[in-house]
């Protein structure tokens, strides 16, 4: 069976305000003046010291996320490098990283930039606050205070900060996942160009599900528009399974007899669309799930698996319990739950290890994680600190299973 395209549309009378994560969420608005809010940067002790956007009025400031595992943020901190040496005082380069202080402290002892500033995102406050799907992420705000745009790194030139700098009106392509957004806002203009097609209104009541196959010159991406709306952009069906479950990457398990479908080969990745209005009371992973098994023989399950997983067990210390983090701010969510979902997305530190709370103290329980993430030190001793400890166990845990519907093979794609 050959499968190039596929379109569901139904409509529905029933009237529904469409949702999008903007509305939810309510981020920082193109053409407007941005909220306030503060960042830890590293000194050239090794210290850091918080700055607040306040501070910086009368400059024009750009914020860029990046990380040092993002091979296209490498260059563009070069790039930021040299138009702060070019403007000085006038702006203010920051670039954020929310991974541990130990990377980023190992990737900046080699490489110098002596010209921007390197913040930490402790608690993902700021990503946040300016929510992004893809890094590298650019946000520039001009020396009002106001947001110019959230773009990509090759969009601003030194040309552009220069004329931001003499209060010149400016032209930046925003990146793809906000046009939507900024093209819907009629406030937009008055600040920064735009350049993108009008903005097609969907109807909020209408099921669409649009899968395509392999796009040339465009990346693997996904894209959360809401609840409600997903866009896959040249994921692998193992991708597309794994996100629509939510789930990390030890606790997968393939057990295919065949891979050679479900590489990451251009010819094996599929662009999917799916948008599913609130009153049907279906998620869009009820629905993308039902479609894919029409079309592939691919099927994935949680089910128990025996396997090593790094344990947090309680140690002879007493667990440090914390309602506020390093600098005195009360908390918003850094738990137990947070240092699982920390260590888990740094395979690394955990030797690629599933990591599972076995403390007997609830998910939701709260420690200084930005703290914890800050100390220079090994995971161990840096658990020992919270009064913790982690030991390799064998036990059974919950994976998403990839197997095959073998009935269905015969028509595969």
């Amino acid at each position: 069976m050959k499968y190039i395209f596929l379109l569901i549309s139904l409509l529905f009378s029933t009237t529904i305000n469409a949702q999008t994560f903007s509305a939810q969420v309510d981020p920082p608005t193109i053409g407007k003046v941005c909220p306030d809010f503060s960042v830890s940067i590293i000194t050239p002790s090794g210290n850091e010291k918080n700055i607040q956007l306040s501070a910086l009025r009368g400059k024009v400031v750009i914020l860029e996320f990046w990380a040092t595992y993002c091979a296209p943020c490498i260059p563009s901190l070069s790039h930021f490098e040299r138009i702060k040496k070019q403007y000085g005082d006038a702006v203010e380069i920051i670039a954020i990283s929310d991974e541990n202080r130990d990377k980023v402290d190992t990737f900046l002892s080699k490489r110098n930039y002596p010209h921007i500033l390197f913040g930490m995102d402790w608690g993902h406050r700021l990503n946040e606050l300016f929510f992004h799907h893809f890094i590298p992420h650019t946000v520039v705000i001009d020396k009002k205070g106001v947001v110019k745009a959230f773009t990509s790194p090759e969009e601003i030139d030194a040309d552009i900060v220069g004329k931001l700098v003499r209060n010149q009106r400016v032209d930046i392509v925003m990146k793809q996942e906000f046009q939507q957004q900024a093209t819907a806002t009629s406030t937009v203009s008055s600040g920064s160009v735009v350049k993108a097609n009008p903005v097609q209104v969907s109807n909020p009541n209408e099921l669409r599900i649009q899968l395509g196959q392999y796009e040339e010159g465009r990346s693997t991406e996904f894209i959360k528009e809401s609840e409600n709306e997903y866009k896959f952009i040249n994921c692998t069906l193992l991708l597309i399974y794994q996100i629509l479950y939510e789930q990390k990457a030890s606790r997968l398990k393939v057990e295919l007899d065949n891979m050679a479908k479900y590489t990451s080969e251009p010819a094996n990745q599929y662009c999917l669309s799916v948008h599913v209005p609130e009153f049907l009371g279906k998620t869009v992973k009820d629905i993308a799930i039902v479609q894919l098994e029409q079309l592939f023989p691919l099927r994935a399950k949680i089910e128990p698996r025996s396997q090593t997983v790094l344990a947090l067990e309680r140690s002879d210390a007493a667990v440090t319990v914390s309602s506020t983090d390093s600098t005195g701010i009360i908390q918003k969510g850094l738990t137990i739950k947070d240092l699982v979902n920390f260590l888990e997305s740094n395979p690394h530190l955990v030797n690629n290890l599933s990591v599972v709370n076995n403390t007997g103290l609830a998910d939701s329980t709260l420690i200084d994680l930005d703290w914890f993430q800050n100390y220079s030190d090994s995971v161990s001793n840096k658990l020992k600190t919270l009064g913790l400890k982690a030991v390799e166990k064998t036990m059974n845990l919950d994976c998403l299973i990839f197997y095959e519907d073998k009935r269905n093979l015969k028509d595969t794609p």
